[in-house]
């Protein structure tokens, strides 16, 4: 395999939109944009997966050789690790844009997490110790 471009996760995450459709999967970036119109599961889950590692939804769905073919030909490069001057200019960019940084992204999906496992868990655990012990 000839020598492939490195692109940093900040690149790839540039490219989140049906316009400019790159993906992560395995640590490679696939620029998956013309092939939107053509995937038999619609548009919308390759976008909604698209400027980031989306190496589990791949996997999860058990797409075919042939997919995985197909997949090869939309390889652009791999994914590498940012440089510090990349790091801190998206830090930047996420500062003036008003975005959350990514660990409060990270702090965001644990709450959702519990409100959505654990929550209900202990409720349910909570009505049946009711049930039990309410007699």
């Amino acid at each position: 395999m000839p020598d492939m471009k490195e692109y940093p996760m900040i690149e790839v995450a540039r490219h989140s939109t049906a316009d400019s459709c790159w993906l992560v999967i395995d640590g490679k970036v696939y620029d998956t944009t013309d092939f939107l119109l053509e995937h038999p599961g619609g548009d919308d889950i390759v976008v909604e997966s698209s400027g980031r590692d989306a190496t589990r939804e791949f996997e999860d769905v058990g797409h075919s050789g042939e997919a995985r073919a197909q997949l090869e030909d939309l390889l652009i490069g791999t994914l590498r690790d940012p440089t510090p001057e990349e790091t801190e200019r998206a830090e930047d960019e996420a500062r003036k844009s008003g975005e959350k940084p990514a660990a409060a992204d990270a702090g965001s999906a644990m709450l959702k997490t519990i409100a959505g496992w654990v929550l209900p868990i202990v409720l349910v655990g909570l009505a049946y110790l009711l049930r039990k012990y309410a007699k």
